[in-house]
């Protein structure tokens, strides 16, 4: 259900932004869309709107930073991507070995957070 929520809470910040067009304005819509963790396609369609809005306001400075404040997310959001596949394609090494009197007892187990960290847990053999 939250990505039902999620994607209506989308496509309504992408509908103000078509109907601002290449309005000065539409940048904090997407700054809000880019901080979303958006997928490539809307990374695609930011990077888009983006290059439009700077096409059409050429001579406007603090712009610049605006548009780089916004591409710098999205190519964080795409950086932790790769971070959290190239985890899950490896298998990781443990911190260190289980020590021998616990071997059957105890085992490692693994987590990749959101930011593409590895968190290790020493758990119960069940």
């Amino acid at each position: 259900m939250s990505g039902n929520r999620r994607n209506a809470r989308l496509a309504k910040k992408k509908g103000a932004v078509e109907s601002l067009g290449t309005s000065l304005h539409a940048l904090p819509i997407l700054l809000d869309l880019a901080e979303e963790n958006p997928g490539a396609p809307l990374r695609t369609y930011i990077r888009g709107k983006c290059r439009e809005i700077l096409r059409d306001h050429p001579n406007d400075p603090g712009l610049l930073v605006d548009v780089n404040e916004i591409l710098a997310l999205l190519t964080e959001a795409q950086l932790r991507k790769e971070r959290i596949l190239k985890v899950q394609k490896i298998k990781p090494v443990p911190p260190f070995p289980v020590p021998a009197n616990f071997v059957g007892k105890f085992r490692w187990v693994f987590r990749v957070s959101k930011l593409g960290e590895i968190q290790w847990q020493m758990i119960e053999a069940a």
